[in-house]
């Protein structure tokens, strides 16, 4: 986003045909999740979450009409779901130029740092110190990676991302590249521009052909310390938190959130918007659709605590073994 740039919130409002209460005049710098916006940011608010708003430190918030909103703000008010205007919103903002930061700066590699000779960096990317990026990995731009990393081959790494120190990625993989975030409209499905990045903390490591989503408006983040094993899909806006374990073939949909020391087994998922507590277990084929409480052992589908899950199976069987005989 370039300091300098922003639009008036009547301008914004006009393009999207909707009403303004409070400030028309109001500058927007840019659009943020409704947890990272700021007094100078527009962020969206779901008809679901209006009582948050008060929460909110966003200085102009798209949402429904609604009795009741603190005056205070600035609102852009939609007679649709705002998740609905969340692509026409965006796009207006990267043609006016706040998202518009093309990079003419040639790419920063520190000496100690090992390259092979057919690796793609983009312009402004920044390779840090004992750093190895092998054959056939391409960058897009402004791509920041640490100190005592190891990129495998054929990995790409999409505009933006950020790689702390001694990070461990395997073959293969996408990080911070396009994400699957669309909105159904009545003649099919409109595709969310994506202007989010994502952010990898130190030590983590992670396996061949595992993809993780960029945001679409904010930052998908993995926690420091945290394993992620082979072919994990890691959506848009995920956090997972430090010291997590991820084995092979588990999906995390868009927006979850996973706490501290979680470990998740082979083929479980989790579902869009689902929060998952410190040092809860996902066991295998996890089918996770609701919140699970911190040091919580989960497992079937949909998810229950694992003794409640195996007292279901026991019964489900002994009806089996009656129906059987």
């Amino acid at each position: 986003m370039m300091e300098n740039k922003f639009v008036k919130v009547q301008e914004l409002a006009e393009y999207l045909n909707c009403n303004v209460i409070g400030d028309k005049q109001k500058r927007i710098y840019g659009i943020a999740l409704m947890q990272d916006s700021t007094e100078e940011m527009l962020t969206y608010v779901p008809g679901r979450k209006i009582d948050d708003i008060k929460d909110i430190r966003a200085g102009v918030i798209l949402t429904r009409a609604f009795v009741g909103l603190p005056l205070h703000r600035t609102y852009i008010i939609t007679r649709h779901e705002p998740y609905e205007l969340l692509a026409d919103a965006i796009n207006y903002l990267i043609d006016k130029g706040l998202y518009d930061i093309p990079s003419n700066e040639q790419p920063i590699i520190h000496n100690s740092a090992v390259i092979a000779q057919n690796v793609t960096l983009g312009d402004g990317t920044v390779i840090g110190k004992n750093t190895t990026v092998s054959s056939g990995v391409v960058t897009g731009q402004n791509v920041v990676i640490g100190n005592n990393c190891v990129i495998g081959a054929n990995t790409v790494i999409g505009s933006n991302t950020v790689i702390g120190d001694n990070v461990i990625i395997g073959s293969c993989c996408a990080v911070g590249t396009e994400n699957f975030e669309y909105c159904k409209e009545k003649q099919g499905w409109s595709k969310i521009p994506v202007i989010g990045n994502v952010h990898i903390h130190n030590d983590v490591i992670i396996g061949g052909n595992v993809v993780i989503e960029k945001g679409t408006i904010g930052t998908t983040v993995i926690g420091a310390f945290t394993h992620i094993e082979n072919l994990v899909q890691i959506g848009h806006e995920v956090k997972i938190g430090q010291y997590c374990h991820i084995v092979a073939c588990c999906a995390l949909a868009g927006w979850a959130e996973i706490g501290d020391n979680v470990d998740i087994y082979g083929q479980a998922a989790v579902s869009n918007n689902v929060k998952i507590g410190n040092n809860a277990v996902l066991l295998a084929r996890a089918g996770v659709d609701k919140t699970v409480r911190e040091n919580t052992v989960v497992s079937g589908f949909p998810a229950q605590e694992h003794m409640k899950e195996m007292k279901f199976q026991a019964f489900l069987r002994k009806i089996f073994r009656k129906q059987k005989g």
